[in-house]
């Protein structure tokens, strides 16, 4: 009697459309559309154009999370360039902007300390240099004196290290600047990320000059919310898109493998940050935004219902089950994380059991209205 109903009520409504029954997932495929719907993992029992009734079979399954998150540098790739003595500051390349390719070598800056009555790098070198070779000299001269006995061990002792100290201060001044002032050379291949200073500026000994990215890696961050704090651990890989590319970006494909899951949030975000360390790869904006999916860690037995047999009532989640009478019960079911196109079952259902896969809102719909009451007070 519940079937003839229920196809009488169908013909009724045949122009309803379905709608989707649980937010957040990704837009649903009927099993005729989609090689991975339902029907590529369980028997098709029955298929109508208004619902679809499959038998459950565990299969494997992989989460999903959809995030945002950013495309950043290594922090071994970002190399800041120093000023290695005091002095003015000049540009080498009159094109020498944020973004502009570098090699190793390249002379990007002179430091010079001309014009300059204080912090002269030029004058000091010169004035050590004087100092050294008077004290080479003594210690020249001393070596002879003490080999005759003239002098004492104490006063060539003296002199020795009167030259050592000298030597010293020459060789550390020498190995950051000379005559002409202190050059600057980019320390690897890549680009100029940011220049801190001006054409004639004056800077001191340590002050940054410029920082360049070297191409090695990409980091992928991706930003969770913290309710999901307890799958973080079972994340192993990610899929990611950026704005300007039709490409989707696979860390399996770029020797990625996670770095770390963060423990707390961020000093002005709500999320909680998960690093992958990728290869550098040319398509990639350093900075850019990216839509990210995690991929957690693959169940090979699992049972999973399409996210199409989902209904939802007061928050909780049931699906429509099929007895053997053919009748169709309302079923709650406690369910885990999902990848987009189905959701892991935790309790509720059983290995073998036939669920509505498709359609669900036109049971839900017969069921309501054979079951009203045949009279109104």
């Amino acid at each position: 009697m519940k079937n003839i109903l229920f196809f009488t009520f169908i013909s009724i409504i045949a122009s309803c459309s379905q709608c989707s029954t649980r937010s957040g997932n990704a837009d649903n495929h009927s099993a005729e559309e989609n090689s991975e719907s339902p029907a590529a993992w369980a028997a098709v029992l029955h298929d109508s154009a208004d619902y679809t009734i499959l038998k459950l079979a565990k299969r494997p399954f992989a989460f999903t999370l959809k995030t945002g998150g950013r495309i950043l540098v290594d922090s071994k790739d970002l190399l800041v360039i120093t000023a290695k003595s005091s002095g003015l500051v000049k540009i080498s390349d009159d094109y020498l902007f944020p973004g502009v390719r570098i090699s190793k070598g390249q002379i990007l800056f002179t430091v010079t300390g001309e014009q300059l009555a204080e912090g002269n790098t030029e004058l000091n070198f010169r004035q050590i240099k004087s100092d050294l070779d008077k004290a080479s000299a003594n210690f020249e001269r001393a070596k002879k004196l003490i080999a005759d006995k003239i002098i004492t061990e104490e006063h060539f002792l003296s002199i020795k290290n009167e030259y050592e100290k000298s030597f010293n201060e020459y060789e550390n001044l020498n190995a950051t600047s000379g005559k002409n002032g202190n050059i600057v050379t980019a320390t690897g291949n890549g680009y100029i990320k940011e220049i801190y200073i001006t054409e004639g500026q004056k800077v001191t000994s340590g002050q940054p000059l410029a920082s360049i990215v070297i191409e090695h890696c990409h980091i992928l961050k991706a930003d969770v919310s913290p309710e999901y704090l307890n799958v973080l651990n079972s994340v192993e890989s990610a899929n990611f898109t950026v704005g300007y590319s039709d490409k989707v970006f696979r860390t399996i494909e770029m020797n990625g493998r996670k770095i770390s899951s963060g423990r707390s949030t961020g000093e002005n975000s709500f999320y909680i940050p998960v690093y992958f360390r990728l290869d550098y790869d040319p398509e990639l904006i350093e900075g850019t935004f990216a839509e990210v999916f995690l991929i957690g860690k693959k169940l090979n037995d699992a049972l999973v219902v399409p996210n199409t047999a989902l209904m939802e009532e007061f928050g909780k989640l049931y699906v429509f089950v099929a007895d053997d009478d053919g009748d169709f019960i309302k079923r709650y079911i406690k369910a885990g994380n999902a990848d987009g196109e189905n959701t892991l079952v935790l309790s509720g259902l059983a290995e073998n059991e036939k669920i509505v896969a498709t359609g669900a809102s036109m049971i839900k719909l017969s069921l309501m209205s054979t079951s009203a009451p045949a009279h109104n007070h």
